[in-house]
């Protein structure tokens, strides 16, 4: 069993908006002027109505 001193938890949560991919980006056909093999199409939703939120916790007592 762990000692006072190592019975903590640390949570973040972080919440970010919906982002919606149509084309995805493949990578560059020309590497010196950046041109993109194909170009992509995404839109990014309102927080207020959808989102994404996420939230990781840590302990020494986790296993």
């Amino acid at each position: 069993m762990a000692d006072e001193s190592q019975k903590w938890v640390l949570m973040v949560t972080a919440q970010t908006p919906t982002n919606i991919v149509v084309i995805k980006y493949w990578g560059k056909m020309d590497e010196k002027l950046i041109l993109l093999v194909n170009d992509s199409i995404s839109l990014t939703l309102d927080p207020a109505h959808l989102c994404t939120t996420t939230t990781v916790s840590v302990s020494p007592t986790f296993d």
